[in-house]
């Protein structure tokens, strides 16, 4: 993925989030605690850990922003070119290989499906009101190691977001088409 302005990035994420959502309508609460087995989370855990990792970009984004501006960090010229930023390297990484969650963003399981949307709901317009911030700061700078793909700029973070969730929301539809094959072929 190469987003060539940070109106792409947010309207990407838009878009993934959407999807993101439509993949756990109509699901009772029996079927989101669907698992394909102990060790896998599911379809609600899946939503609960998405909606961690994105409350916790979100404070790590204020956290940048803030840091950047009390230290004087050059703001973009609005008429300059917007370097192109890609995480396509990552998505291709991500693609074949699966990762262990860091502790603070593995589900409790606890969390039904529709407290991880208000969640995911409320870091969508946490992340638009720092739009105007992003927007006029120079972010390339900005920088926080990920676990598994080293150090990443705001941007790149940003455009993370929606990566992930797409990721969840194919495991998501994964997980839902195995239950509705099974629940098939016991009726």
């Amino acid at each position: 993925m190469i987003y060539h302005s940070i109106a792409e990035i947010y309207e990407a994420n838009e878009r993934a989030l959407a999807r993101l959502s439509e993949s756990v309508e109509g699901l009772s609460d029996g079927e989101a605690a669907f698992r394909l087995s102990p060790e896998q989370w599911s379809i609600a855990e899946i939503l609960e850990h998405v909606s961690l990792v994105e409350t916790q970009l979100a404070r790590l984004f204020q956290v940048m922003l803030q840091k950047a501006e009390a230290a004087g960090v050059a703001g973009r010229t609005v008429d300059a070119p917007f370097a192109a930023v890609s995480i396509k390297d990552f998505v291709e990484q991500a693609a074949t290989q699966k990762y262990k969650a860091p502790e603070t963003v593995v589900p409790t399981g606890t969390v039904p499906l529709a407290g991880s949307l208000a969640s995911l709901n409320a870091t969508r317009d946490t992340l638009n009101e720092l739009r105007p911030v992003i927007e006029r700061m120079d972010c390339t700078q900005m920088r926080y190691p990920h676990p598994a793909f080293g150090p990443l700029n705001l941007y790149q973070w940003l455009a993370f977001m929606g990566i992930h969730q797409s990721r969840h929301r194919r495991q998501i539809e994964a997980l839902r088409e195995t239950m509705n094959t099974e629940r098939g072929a016991t009726s």
